[in-house]
């Protein structure tokens, strides 16, 4: 029988020595507490717990755990699929963070199975068997037939069962690998189950047994679960509140952050929280004195790249250290470059104001500048809220020099004179020259000022307006008269 390496009986002796010197200083203790008058039974002692694996001075991790056997299931007879853990200590051990893992022929691993806390293997081996095999399946309560029900199958031609604590491989047993070390693969028409030998002086190689039984005792189960204690949790970021955001950034996505801000009055350790963001978490980290700000570049501190401008709203959470949701917010469609949503005080209903600003302060006090800031020459358009070039400054123009007028059209002073000869032309008789133009223009008769109108009181311009419609009665009397007696009055004219 071959022996594994450290050999069986110097890794016996070790567990041993090792027991028994927990059991002396246990024992020691309990001396010690009894000459205060406590009353322990020291057989007590011997029932406490040990861990899967441990340290040696040296640095070696030894096992308290082993593989005892392995059988893949077969069709004739049919066993079912199982194997066993067996405990070399006297002790009960605790399982937490023990692990079985499948290994494939191509080295594809898959975890059978993982103990937490509050596993603790308190009988002398564990059996593991396949939920598909025959046995549970033809149950109805599995705990009659195994202390655990595992859920994936493990080849016959090869394969590895390796058994790790933490990161550690403490222990292993593979078939059908060409590899030294490994035993030969199963044959289904010779059904056996690979077994280790183990006693008191020695830990054997592995050898296939026909009609192996595996030991459980269905009054007796290997294992215990002792359910954990829940752990009182205290809150730590219940204080912590979204202050700012900025997503559209203009040249790398560097430039987008997040700023909180703690609205308690004792300082804040944000280790532990996190924030929501698409259903993942992006640890905090950090502390934040009252009314204080943080500022966290999700590209930087979190590898992760926000939605610069989302066709729909995005969600933000921050959550507490208990999963507790203590605050959200929501940016929308409609971000811009330059632009950052800030909370910039608190409505009349006692909510958040967020307003988008031109003006960006992570890690300060936020400012609300509600047009963006233009450059030296330009101001800001109200309506359109875009920088437009200034207006020109209205100025008072100088008066032109002596023999020149001001062109209306252009703006520009011109000379009287359109030619080289300076002397103007004596305007035509009727005309005179127009001193704005320079120009000869037609002499205006019958201005009314060699004859000056005066006004009188209403009483005058009524005579004078009688005399008019007398006048114009008369003469349309006179035409009257012509006209009825035209004809005799022809005829006494044509006589003569």
């Amino acid at each position: 029988m071959s022996v594994l390496t450290p050999t069986a009986t110097a890794f016996a002796n070790t567990i041993e020595e090792k027991l028994d010197d927990d059991i002396i200083a246990q024992a020691e203790d309990i001396d010690a507490e009894s000459v205060d008058g406590s009353n322990v039974n020291v057989s007590d002692a011997s029932m406490s717990s040990s861990v899967a694996a441990y340290e040696e001075e040296d640095g070696q991790l030894l096992t308290n755990v082993l593989i005892r056997s392995y059988n893949p299931g077969f069709s004739d007879p049919y066993e079912g699929e199982f194997f066993e853990l067996v405990k070399l200590s006297k002790d009960s051990i605790l399982l937490a963070g023990l692990s079985v893992i499948y290994e494939t022929s191509t080295g594809s691993e898959y975890a059978i199975y993982e103990f937490s806390e509050g596993h603790e293997m308190i009988g002398e081996s564990l059996l593991f068997r396949l939920a598909s095999s025959k046995e549970v399946m033809s149950k109805d309560d599995d705990t009659e037939v195994a202390d655990v029900i595992y859920a994936r199958n493990m080849s016959q031609s090869a394969g590895r069962i390796k058994l790790k604590y933490d990161d550690t491989m403490i222990d292993s047993v593979c078939w059908g690998i060409k590899e030294t070390g490994c035993y030969s693969a199963f044959n289904s028409k010779k059904p056996t189950t690979l077994v280790r030998e183990i006693d008191n002086e020695e830990i054997g190689d592995f050898v296939h047994v026909t009609n192996y039984k595996p030991i459980f005792d269905m009054n007796g189960p290997g294992l215990k679960y002792n359910e954990p204690e829940e752990e009182l949790i205290e809150p730590k970021c219940r204080n912590v509140v979204f202050s700012e955001l900025l997503t559209y950034y203009e040249s790398t996505s560097t430039e987008q952050f997040i700023e909180l801000y703690n609205s308690g009055e004792e300082t804040t350790e944000l280790d532990g929280c996190f924030v929501r963001y698409k259903s993942n978490s992006y640890l905090l980290s950090g502390k934040i004195v009252a009314h204080g700000f943080i500022v966290f570049y999700p590209a930087v501190d979190w590898r992760v790249t926000f939605t610069k401008n989302p066709v729909s709203s995005n969600k933000l959470e921050i959550i507490d250290v208990d999963g507790e949701v203590v605050d959200k917010l929501v940016y929308y469609s409609g971000q811009r470059r330059g632009l950052s949503l800030a909370m910039v005080g608190y409505k009349s209903d006692g909510s958040k104001r967020w307003e988008q600003t031109y003006n960006p302060t992570p890690g300060t006090e936020n400012m609300y500048q509600q047009f963006k800031t233009c450059p030296v020459g330009k101001v800001i358009n109200l309506e359109t809220g875009n920088c437009v070039n200034e207006s020109p400054i209205e100025t008072t123009l100088a008066a032109c020099p002596e023999g020149k007028y001001r062109n209306p059209l252009t703006g520009r002073c011109k000379s009287y004179a359109t030619g080289a000869n300076t002397e103007l032309k004596p305007c035509a008789e009727g005309y005179e020259r127009n001193p704005e133009t320079n120009r000869c223009r037609r002499i205006a008769t019958n201005t009314g000022a060699d004859y000056p109108v005066t006004t009188g009181v209403y009483e005058n311009k009524k005579e004078f307006a009688s005399v008019w419609t007398i006048t114009t009665i008369v003469v349309a009397g006179i035409g009257y008269i012509i006209f009825q007696y035209k004809d005799e009055l022809k005829l006494k004219f044509s006589r003569r």
